[in-house]
């Protein structure tokens, strides 16, 4: 009995292992077919969901082979007739994309050793040449899933694989010879996608790669410090590991790109107040300065360090000399009338008696002067409340004191 209940039992596996089988002979005989694409995905989906055929090369193959095959299907009905109804440029990405990643599942599967030991690939060659072949389409159809806002996972898988290709062994010369410019591109464009589906991780890991691969564009050192930023906030387990990555970004964006972004010598010259360097980020900006000395953010930022450390003195005289600047920015006047108003205010209350030279004194060079860089800001931007609050505190001292 327990013999008959054995050979039962093994007929009942083999009959599943061969239904398993035959669905993906039935997907295969769907390739090519647009319409019958959903029905083919079904059959390889129960392939790869069964135990016996889940390790099975030839249920990957097929898979990736139904999706590439319809994407040439797809683009030689574009090529005739970009309108064609059967054209769908979003779907076209996505098959790109699930035929790369089922071959990549079927290549180790296809180099394993068979019942002799013998290592005998079947399609790999095919696979390979598939891939290497469709290394432009991944970059030209990223862009078309960017466009139509499938920003994650969609565009930046697609921007992802074009990237990574000419580093796989299995390269061809013509993916090997892709420009490390055109690399870097793509992965910046990954990392965009990323961080517009708002997958912070996977935009960090994406900028890095473009950044690592030469990227000359700021931009994605401005996005991988920001992402940095806002993955922190998320996580406060994080903040001492984005402290660290964002000086790294903002060390390698200042040294490549100068303060032609002050954004990297402000990242810079604040991570070494989170650690409180103070003579650190001093020798920076004044090194900066001497370089070039008309920059009026570069006082105000010094000026900053300055206030931090508790040396009054030089952060006022800092924040006025950028304050003489006609062409100093909206941030830099906020803050030099802001010092300006409360070092006089701080002056002011330690008159003793009357002293009208004195109070005279602090209302010329520091209310009066506070108020008339507060009201060079106000003209950049009427609307700004912070002005708004420190004109109405320094009108007040001037109506209330005088």
């Amino acid at each position: 009995m327990k013999k008959i209940l054995s050979i039962a039992l093994c007929l009942s596996v083999v009959g599943a292992m061969n239904a398993q089988k035959a669905s993906v002979d039935q997907a295969a005989k769907l390739s090519g077919k647009i319409d019958k694409l959903p029905e083919a995905r079904e059959l390889i989906k129960q392939a790869t969901e069964n135990a016996e055929t889940s390790q099975d090369v030839r249920t990957y193959y097929v898979g990736g082979k139904l999706e590439f095959d319809a994407f040439d299907e797809a683009y030689k009905k574009r090529a005739l007739n970009p309108d064609d109804p059967a054209v769908n440029t979003v779907e076209m990405g996505n098959q790109l994309i699930n035929g790369y990643n089922y071959f990549l599942k079927a290549l180790p599967l296809d180099s394993l050793p068979n019942e002799k030991g013998q290592i005998k690939p079947k399609h790999s060659k095919e696979m390979i040449s598939k891939i290497n072949g469709h290394h432009s389409d991944y970059y030209n159809y990223g862009g078309e899933l960017f466009n139509k806002k499938h920003y994650y996972p969609e565009a930046y898988n697609a921007f992802m694989i074009y990237g990574s290709l000419p580093s796989q062994t299995w390269a061809d010369k013509s993916v090997k010879a892709v420009p490390d410019s055109m690399i870097a591109l793509a992965y910046h464009y990954a990392g965009i996608g990323a961080f517009s589906g708002n997958a912070v991780p996977e935009a960090i890991v994406a900028f890095e790669k473009a950044r690592k691969a030469g990227i000359t564009d700021p931009q994605n050192y401005v996005y991988e410090i920001a992402s940095w930023q806002n993955l922190a906030l998320r996580d406060s387990t994080l903040e001492n590991k984005a402290k660290a990555e964002i000086k790294n970004i903002a060390l390698q964006g200042y040294n490549t790109f100068g303060i032609s972004n002050p954004l990297f010598i402000n990242n810079l010259v604040n991570s070494m107040l989170q650690d409180k360097n103070y003579e650190e980020a001093l020798a920076t900006i004044s090194k900066q300065i001497a370089a070039t000395p008309d920059k009026a953010f570069l006082y105000g930022l010094r000026g900053y360090v300055n206030d931090r450390k508790g040396d009054d003195t030089a952060s006022l005289a800092d924040y006025r000399k950028a304050a003489e600047f006609e062409d100093a920015d909206i941030e830099t006047l906020k803050n030099a009338s802001k010092k300006i108003y409360t070092a006089g205010t701080a002056i002011w209350n330690n008159i003793e008696g009357n002293q009208p030279e004195k109070r005279q004194e602090v209302k010329k060079d520091y209310f009066e002067a506070a108020k008339a860089i507060a009201e060079r800001a106000q003209a950049i931007n009427s609307s700004d409340p912070d002005i708004s609050y420190i004109l109405d505190n320094i009108n007040y001292a001037l109506e209330t004191y005088f």
